[in-house]
């Protein structure tokens, strides 16, 4: 999955969909993966950092990771394909 190169994101996390006019509100968490995803890396890469860099265990972020995949589909900010 990557997030549409239409999908504008800033530093504060407000997400901008040019084509519907329709903005979202990103935590620091879920604004960092977006950033990861526009760059282009793997899921394995983001999963990776994610871990290095919180205090999280594996089972709880790859719970996350699969929610979070499903909202930015929900709110059709990301492609149909997978990580």
């Amino acid at each position: 999955m990557k997030i549409k190169p239409s999908i504008a994101i800033n530093d504060n996390g407000f997400l901008f969909d040019p084509n519907t006019g329709e903005s979202y509100t990103a935590n620091a968490v879920a604004r960092e993966i977006i950033f990861m995803m526009k760059q282009g890396l793997s899921i394995d890469e983001i999963r990776t950092r994610i871990l290095d860099k919180y205090d999280v265990d594996e089972t709880t972020l790859e719970k996350n990771l699969i929610d979070f995949q499903a909202i930015l589909r929900h709110y059709n900010l990301a492609d149909s394909t997978d990580l």
